[in-house]
């Protein structure tokens, strides 16, 4: 695996290591983490090592996010602590991604930063075009991030999301949007 690290005005995106456990329960442990995005949340500390040391390897195997999931951690460049993740897996013919930050990180612009250049960074290594991200309709704060990172709003549906029936709205980002 090569090392991985995009470095943005305030953020360092990077692959996760298994050090990154004990930060990462402590995300899942954010009101907000358990209500918007309950699939990332881990009972325990060996539930979140096994998820980072699947997600590890698949930076390898398969490498490419429109066939396998390829997350990241979010630090912040100084002092470097984990802020959260954003990640690209498939979803139906599309590249879907996902983020989260840190409720004491937010309202600072860093899911934005993080979000434009995750997504230019996909599009460049891996020649996708086209991003799509889905969040749950009521949760309006994801929706102004995803609107402030020039994803474009394509429609509300109902669908499995999160483990349950809901209305998601759907966004696309395309390459030559940013």
């Amino acid at each position: 695996m090569r090392p991985l690290a995009i470095r943005t005005p305030s953020l360092l995106l990077r692959h996760f290591v298994l050090g990154d456990a004990p930060a990462i329960m402590a995300l899942n442990g954010e009101p907000s983490t358990r209500r918007w995005l309950p699939s990332h949340v881990y009972a325990t500390l060996d539930e979140a090592v096994a998820a980072l040391r699947y997600l590890i390897t698949c930076y390898d195997t398969p490498g490419d996010p429109r066939v396998g999931p390829y997350v990241l951690a979010i630090d912040h460049s100084d002092p470097g602590r984990l802020l959260g993740h954003v990640g690209f897996s498939p979803l139906d013919t599309d590249v879907e991604v996902s983020y989260a930050v840190a409720e004491a990180a937010r309202n600072q612009g860093y899911g934005v930063e993080a979000l434009v250049h995750a997504c230019r960074w996909i599009a460049d290594v891996h020649d996708v075009t086209r991003v799509v991200a889905l969040t749950a309709t009521d949760n309006l704060a994801s929706r102004r991030t995803l609107a402030r990172a020039s994803f474009a709003h394509e429609r509300d549906e109902v669908r499995s999301f999160q483990g349950s029936e809901r209305t998601v709205s759907r966004y696309r980002w395309q390459a030559s949007s940013v």
